[in-house]
Parts: structure tokens; C-alpha cells; sequence
């Protein structure tokens, strides 16, 4: 048992000191993904369980003007929203809307002002906030 023998442990410790530090990294690597997409998972859950919208028509009587109908929708929730990314089907369709504000508080009703050609009979409107929660509503033209 001389230097050779010494030589050769001393390697073997090397090796398993490096392998060990990769598996290590790699695991470390894992963890912090996870982490982070538990983060964004929570903070969406999060702010959707706070958004809650309802739509506050008459449905026997829409405001219209020829194409232009208008639809009252109250930001019910306890969350901000924006009206950037408020996305309307009427009848399954996404139909162009207007909107005069930017920011959509907490209580505040939007006016919406979607140009769609209806026919005479009974239609659906469905108002998408950003995060997915939504309304939908059953009227008659």
C-alpha cells in the first residue's frame, strides 16, 4: 500500500465529489423551476379567485343603436381589471366593442358598446376577463 494505492483514492474521492456536485446542480436546476412555476400557478389562482364579473342588462330590452348594442357588465370582484384584454362573443362570435376606460375598478359598471348584426330572436353574450373568469348572458332582440 504505497503512494499508487493512495493515488488511486485520492481520484476515486475526486470523481465522486464532481459527480456529486452535478447531481446536485441539476436537482437544484429542478427545484427552482418548480418554485417559479408554483409562484405564477398561485399568483394566477390567486387573482382569479378575486375577479368576478356579472352582466346587469334588462335582456327583454338592449340598448341598441342599428348595430350598436350596448351591454352593462359590474366588476363584482375585489381585483382591478384592465378593459385592454376584456375579450366579447355575442353568439359565440368575437365581436369589435368600445369602451370609454382604461381601468376597470372594483364596483364600477363598463359600458360596453359591441357592433354586431342580430337577427330577430334570442341571443348569448359572453364577457372573458384577462385571466379567464367570465359571465354570460341570455337576451332577446
Amino acid at each position: 500500500m504505497g503512494a499508487d494505492t493512495s493515488a488511486t483514492h485520492m481520484i476515486f474521492f475526486i470523481t465522486s465529489v464532481v459527480i456529486a456536485l452535478s447531481v446536485t446542480g441539476a436537482i437544484f436546476l429542478n427545484i427552482q423551476s418548480l418554485t417559479s412555476a408554483v409562484t405564477t400557478g398561485s399568483k394566477t389562482l390567486s387573482e382569479q379567485l378575486r375577479t368576478d364579473i356579472t352582466i346587469i342588462n334588462d335582456p327583454e330590452k338592449i340598448p341598441n343603436s342599428g348595430d350598436v348594442y350596448t351591454f352593462y357588465v359590474k366588476n363584482t370582484g375585489k381585483e382591478d381589471l384592465s378593459t385592454v384584454y376584456i375579450t366579447v362573443l355575442i353568439n359565440g362570435v368575437i365581436v369589435p366593442w368600445q369602451t370609454d376606460s382604461a381601468v376597470w375598478q372594483t364596483g364600477d359598471v363598463l359600458m360596453i358598446n359591441a357592433t354586431v348584426q342580430l337577427a330577430n330572436g334570442s341571443h348569448n353574450i359572453r364577457v372573458i376577463t384577462e385571466n379567464g373568469i367570465e359571465d354570460s348572458f341570455n337576451f332577446r332582440k
